[in-house]
């Protein structure tokens, strides 16, 4: 083997072990500042120095030659794509005028005040400076979701910064995008057909690219199985394409190609979203140690002796304050509102990606331009500055201008059925206790908003990226899973678990679930409820309410179907675990929210029945025709099942009251409220085993997991008909009416 083969291969093998060490390392860097709960670009910024050259040397970026900027740039073009696909022009419409003066007068105010200031200090070209300018216009969702979380301000200001980062991610990569084409073309006329060019054939492609995917997407030729991929791939298609057609106008294509996908909406863009956001964090993780490794101290040293403490200063304490104030000129924001935003502006990934992305350009480019060192040390001293700075800093600001909320104390629903919604208005109280409803059912999350009350149409299974993301859960403290699926909500308990402690995370289990607390992640609760699609049926028809009880000394409640719910105290708010001793975890001046069940379960049950007169000869028969009776009175009950479940319930317990009476009972999956059927028989039907002919029935069908209902209309049945004179009566009834008058007399 020759010396230059040799040499071939201890390159390859480098560059090898910088990728793979780049990739692994970064996300162990990603899970722990996750762990930590810090701003992932500290632990990114921190191990890039101390992995690479000047540090440890378990990292070498150069290893990867010419490879690096291509490397970087794909990376950049996919983040890129990721985060265009979340731009949401009708959030933007629907934005406040604050945020929407932050996106277009602020930027500019950033923008041009930045550039300024690096023309007049570094004296550099206009051109130049205002690409430097450019780089810094983003302020990054990665950095300040983590941050607001933290320093709890108030919601209002938390959706202004919140909204800010996520939106303006676009709008200033596409400024930077085209300040780098006209520094690249030189500009000047001559330039100014290239550059056109290049920006033109990016948006062509762009467009025709993103269209293409939605209209795959749309016309179902995507297997759902592969939507992920193929979004991956296009990506990768849309970018290479149009380098090789004309370079550096590959990040407008494929930044373009995400807008439209996202402004489309294909039936898959949740599922895209995520799989992205998770390729995105690998390759976060991956870039900013390849890049932050390739940094010198000496650059940075060169960088303050210039004067670019004077720029950081400007950036930080002048062109900021300026932005907020022309951008809350006329708003009601006082001014120590306008002080805390003015200070909360970090930069994060996307402005450090493409600094080293158009440094690592610059540097291959014939003709400089511009001194991609000062680039790349004059944007990474911004992130430094507002990331540690503003980031250790803000929480005490906060605290001190009066502007932090308290400790998180919020809940999150995770069901916006009717039980979910009139539960939420019963705890919500202004400006003390809020409550967010999540579900995937776009018609509950519809109704929920008409009625006023906070919610979103999102997935609770994505617990973390939930809490991480979304703004209006800031405040969240606590969870309560309140599905009719008894599983899906063990499942919801255990990943809100990992994301909040778990006796924050409370869950509807029946008390006959085979689960044990053991097993569960969180605190079982409403264990003696039937299912929340029961109850909220209960609540629509006016048979259960709640009430609020102001506990006394020796107080107890009152007699009846009483459940304790929710104990608040103060500003306090928890859940009543179903094997808690009321009298033992409530105090005095307490407020105790409890679900009272209205009595007279077979009155209820009697209401939605009917009258019936009979003719058989046989128990089969009769079961035949009561099953028959009741698929004609709800369709959606099954007339097979019912037979069969009445068959194996006389097998199980035969359903005799005696004096003549018979109750037969089944439980439906697809009922949400009780039914009582009343029938009297032509003939007595002689059961064997049984003294007395059955000339009356009672055939009671109940929603499935509704056991306690069930079992208390059985009981009043018996209560009912423990007399002569009753059941004289009853058994006289000529009409469903009738038979109501003479239970209720």
């Amino acid at each position: 083997m020759n010396s230059l083969t040799q040499l071939a291969m201890g390159s390859s093998q480098d560059a090898l072990w910088a990728l793979c060490f780049a990739v692994g390392a970064g996300c162990l860097l990603t899970v722990l500042s996750r762990r930590l709960q810090l701003p992932t670009i500290v632990l990114l910024l921190l191990g890039g120095f101390a992995l690479g050259p000047e540090g440890l040397e378990l990292l070498d970026p150069n290893a990867l030659g010419d490879l690096l900027p291509m490397i970087v740039s794909l990376a950049v073009g996919l983040i890129l794509f990721e985060g265009a696909l979340t731009l949401d022009l009708k959030e933007f419409k629907e934005t406040s005028t604050v945020i929407k003066r932050l996106l277009t007068v602020g930027v500019l105010i950033t923008w041009l005040g930045s550039g300024l200031t690096a023309y007049l200090v570094f004296d550099t070209s206009p051109a130049f400076a205002l690409l430097m300018g450019s780089l810094i216009i983003v302020t990054g969702p990665t950095v300040i979701v983590p941050l607001l979380r933290r320093i709890r301000v108030q919601q209002k200001l938390g959706s202004i910064l919140h909204w800010e980062g996520v939106l303006i991610d676009t709008i200033g990569v596409f400024t930077a995008i085209l300040c780098f084409e006209w520094v690249v073309e030189g500009g000047g006329a001559v330039a100014i057909p290239s550059f056109l060019l290049r920006v033109a054939s990016g948006a062509a492609i762009g467009f025709i690219g993103g269209y293409s995917i939605y209209w795959m997407m749309k016309k179902h030729w995507v297997p759902d199985n592969i939507a992920n991929a193929f979004a991956l791939a296009s990506a990768m298609l849309i970018f290479g394409a149009t380098e090789l057609i004309k370079p550096e106008a590959g990040l407008l294509s494929v930044t373009i190609a995400g807008m439209i996908v996202g402004i489309k909406k294909p039936r898959q863009l949740r599922e895209i979203k995520a799989f992205k956001a998770e390729i995105v964090d690998l390759l976060i993780g991956m870039l900013f140690l390849l890049l932050v490794a390739r940094l010198e101290l000496q650059q940075f040293i060169d960088f303050f002796t210039m004067g670019g403490g004077w720029v950081l200063f400007s950036v930080i304490l002048i062109i900021r304050p300026i932005s907020i104030a022309a951008s809350a000129w006329g708003t009601p924001l006082n001014i120590r509102e306008k002080a805390l935003l003015s200070w909360v502006a970090p930069r994060g990934v996307v402005a450090a990606s493409m600094a080293s992305l158009f440094a690592l350009s610059l540097s291959h480019n014939d003709n400089p331009v511009g001194d991609p060192a000062l680039l790349e040390s004059f944007v990474y001293s911004v992130i430094c500055a507002t990331v540690l700075i503003q980031g250790l800093s803000a929480g005490l600001f906060a605290k001190m201008l009066g502007l932090q909320r308290p400790a998180p104390n919020d809940w999150v629903i995770i069901g916006a059925h009717h039980f979910g919604r009139e539960l939420a208005r019963k705890l919500m109280r202004q400006d003390e206790q809020h409550v967010l409803l999540l579900d995937t059912n776009a018609r509950n999350i519809a109704l929920a908003k008409k009625e006023g009350l906070p919610a979103l149409l999102r997935d609770g299974m994505e617990a973390e990226k939930l809490y991480e993301e979304e703004q209006a859960l800031f405040g969240a403290g606590y969870v309560l899973a309140l599905t009719d699926n008894i599983e899906l909500n063990q499942i919801l308990m255990q990943r809100w678990g990992e994301v909040l402690d778990n006796e924050k995370v409370f869950g509807w289990i029946p008390l006959d679930s085979p689960t044990t607390e053991d097993q569960l992640t969180g605190q079982s609760v409403f264990g003696d409820l039937s299912r929340p699609a029961v109850i909220g049926s209960e609540l629509l028809q006016g048979e259960s309410n709640f009430e609020t009880v102001l506990w006394e000394e020796g107080k107890s409640l009152a007699s009846g179907d009483w459940h304790p719910l929710f104990i608040r105290r103060g500003k306090q708010l928890k859940a009543v675990p179903h094997d808690a001793s009321l009298k033992e975890i409530v105090k005095t001046e307490d407020e105790v929210i409890c679900l009272r069940r209205a009595e007279g379960f077979l009155l209820r049950a009697l209401h939605s029945g009917g009258f019936l007169k009979l003719e058989c000869n046989s128990i089969e028969s009769l079961y035949q025709q009561l099953a028959q009776v009741a698929n004609e009175h709800v369709p959606t009950i099954s007339r097979e099942q019912v037979l069969t479940d009445l068959a194996e319930q006389g097998r199980v317990f035969p359903a005799f009251l005696g004096h003549g009476i018979a109750i037969p009972h089944v439980y439906c999956e697809d009922l949400d409220y009780r039914i009582c059927f009343v029938a009297q028989l032509s003939e007595g039907l002689t059961i064997p085993g049984q003294s007395e002919a059955i000339d009356y029935v009672f055939f009671i069908i109940s929603p499935k997991g509704d056991s306690e209902g069930h079992l208390a209309t059985l009981a009043d049945i018996a209560k009912t008909c423990r007399t002569e004179r009753l059941r004289k009566q009853i058994k006289s009834a000529e009409s469903i009416d009738d038979v109501i008058v003479a239970i209720g007399a």
